[in-house]
């Protein structure tokens, strides 16, 4: 365990490498809050424009350069995350948050952080399982899976390197 507030040892620094994973982490997870908790209040209206066949227009409008099957891969998709139960998006929205929490925990060098950061990944994936990956033609899980096990390994990895360096910093001479 590393105790920060304790005046007998060296400060601790945080890698280079652990700040800018965790400021991507923070981007990432403000942006999932964002968006899903946008998602979720505009639920009824993006339905009826992508029924309508407004959504495709604004997406061709806005990305001209994208070609006929991105963009029918990519309205499949958005058709299949809008026919999803709306608590989806509140429960995705939630873990992010409890993902936000840990990133800042994370920033303190505590590493409660890490566990809460981990958990909230892990449940983030099993949401996305059982709402969204069974009706999806192109199941994502697995490149995902490896993505949140990667980053989860190298929190870890950067956790080890800093409770070793704070040992070897505070061994008595």
């Amino acid at each position: 365990m590393i105790a920060m507030n304790d005046p007998t040892q060296t400060p601790i620094k945080r890698p280079v490498g652990m700040t800018i994973l965790l400021v991507l982490s923070l981007l990432n997870a403000l942006l999932q809050i964002f968006s899903s908790f946008f998602i979720y209040l505009f639920l009824p209206t993006l339905k009826e424009l992508l029924e309508d066949g407004d959504l495709e227009t604004m997406f061709q409008t806005t990305m001209p350069g994208v070609d006929t099957s991105m963009m029918e891969t990519m309205m499949d998709n958005l058709t299949v995350q809008l026919s999803v139960n709306p608590v989806y998006f509140i429960l995705i929205c939630l873990l992010y948050v409890a993902s936000l929490i840990g990133v800042l925990r994370m920033f303190k060098l505590q590493r409660i952080g890490f566990h809460i950061y981990s958990i909230s990944q892990m449940l983030i994936l099993v949401a996305e399982v059982v709402f969204l990956y069974s009706k999806q033609p192109q199941n994502p899980f697995f490149n995902e899976f490896l993505m949140t096990i990667l980053l989860i390994f190298i929190y870890h990895l950067f956790f080890k390197r800093i409770e070793m360096t704070s040992a070897q910093n505070n061994q008595p001479e």
